[in-house]
């Protein structure tokens, strides 16, 4: 009987482990269904998404693609129309380019004054930041009569005025030449040939720099005191804008001269429009009256 007993107690637990075991593994079952379900909802969603950014993907390329297309066709119809727009238009004028701004080269602009037909005598780039070293320093102080001076803004503004009426005379030669061979000047033409206008290219790397002041603008009032008309121009991307430096020197602007328009701008301005063109702050107008 009592065997009986543990063979039936035997077959009690054997029943319920069995249950246990069948309500564990289907309950398992089950749950790797709703995951399993959870899982393809969130592919499907990955998807669809996934399409959606491929097919945006697709459009912006092709816009890009007609854009680029677009700009190409621009380029090319400023390229065969600008020269047409400009020809003849400053005929016999004899003009000057002074580039403070050391960091571009500004060469285009010649050929685009030529192209209207102006004498471009000299283009002239100034390299500013030459005067800081201290060995520099000292001769150009004792070249401009300024032995003792340590004042940097006194050097700029004789120097300033120096080369204003080098440029104009084709004097000072020794001066001239010197700032040559140290590299501060960097000079293709001639000086002391007739000059009737001067565009100065500006812009500036610091914020903090005083050349745009002591220089610039002492350059600008130098050649205005002896009938030059001065032109201040500028790329449209310079770190530090002289703009309001040059309108404050009463001067005609334009501050995007690395584009077809402001180089259309600066040709009617010395056609006599003057004004502030542009697309920064400072300009007034894009372009000048066409007609």
């Amino acid at each position: 009987m009592i065997i009986d007993l543990k063979y039936h107690i035997a077959s009690l637990v054997a029943v319920f482990l069995a249950l246990g075991i069948g309500i564990f593994i289907g309950t398992t079952m089950i749950g790797s269904d709703v995951i399993l379900k959870q899982q393809e909802r969130l592919v499907m969603s990955l998807q669809e998404k996934f399409d959606s950014l491929r097919e945006e993907n697709q459009k912006a390329a092709e816009t890009i693609a007609e854009l680029e297309a677009e700009r190409a066709l621009q380029e090319e119809f400023n390229r065969l129309v600008f020269p047409v727009l400009v020809q003849g238009k400053l005929q016999g004028r004899n003009i000057a380019i002074i580039n403070t701004y050391c960091k571009e080269e500004h060469d285009f602009l010649v050929n685009v004054l030529r192209m209207a037909g102006a004498n471009v005598q000299s283009l002239t780039g100034v390299n500013l930041s030459l005067l800081e070293k201290p060995e520099l320093h000292q001769e150009i102080t004792q070249l401009l009569g300024l032995e003792g001076e340590s004042e940097q803004n006194s050097v700029l503004q004789t120097f300033a005025r120096r080369l204003s009426l080098a440029l104009i005379s084709g004097r000072d030669q020794e001066f001239v030449g010197f700032l040559e061979e140290k590299g501060i000047l960097k000079i293709s033409g001639s000086y002391g040939l007739p000059v009737e206008d001067v565009v100065i290219i500006g812009g500036r790397v610091n914020k903090d720099d005083v050349s745009i002041k002591f220089f610039d603008l002492v350059l600008a009032k130098t050649l205005k005191s002896n009938g030059i008309k001065v032109y201040g121009v500028e790329d449209t991307k310079v770190p530090v804008s002289c703009m309001r430096y040059y309108q404050s020197a009463q001067i005609p602007t334009v501050d995007n001269i690395d584009t077809i328009y402001g180089q259309f701008a600066l040709i009617r301005a010395l056609e006599g429009f003057p004004g502030n063109y542009g697309v920064k702050d400072t300009a007034d107008s894009f372009l000048p009256p066409l007609s």
